[in-house]
């Protein structure tokens, strides 16, 4: 399980759903933009529920480890929203062409041009 801290208070939650908030949150800053997200939490007392974050450019957090007898609030769904989201933020990622139909031949001969005649 791991802790977000941030300025006034601290959210326990799953490990992946923090790693997916923290660099979803870097992303948004990096995009100077914010959302908010509902996420399952642990309370201090071992209490489950939900906890709703806004992250925007301004949003510091530090995630630590915790160990706790309470079970992982998990949720695959949540974290799967959340890591496309940060892919949709980011920039598109250029591929590879496999075709070298549309690249001029380098290595062909060429012929160098005639320059026209001098006037005399």
């Amino acid at each position: 399980m791991k802790r977000i801290l941030y300025s006034g208070g601290a959210v326990m939650t799953g490990d992946h759903l923090a790693d997916a908030v923290l660099e979803y949150a870097s992303e948004l800053a990096r995009q100077e933009s914010s959302d908010t997200l509902d996420v399952p939490s642990i309370s201090d007392a071992g209490v489950a529920g939900h906890t709703q974050l806004l992250l925007g450019p301004a949003s510091q957090f530090v995630v630590e480890e915790v160990e706790t007898d309470v079970d992982d609030p998990f949720d695959a769904e949540l974290v799967e929203t959340i890591a496309e989201k940060t892919r949709h933020l980011q920039a598109p990622k250029p591929v590879a062409s496999t075709s070298t139909a549309d690249y001029p031949d380098l290595d062909a001969a060429t012929e160098a041009p005639v320059p026209p005649p001098a006037d005399s």
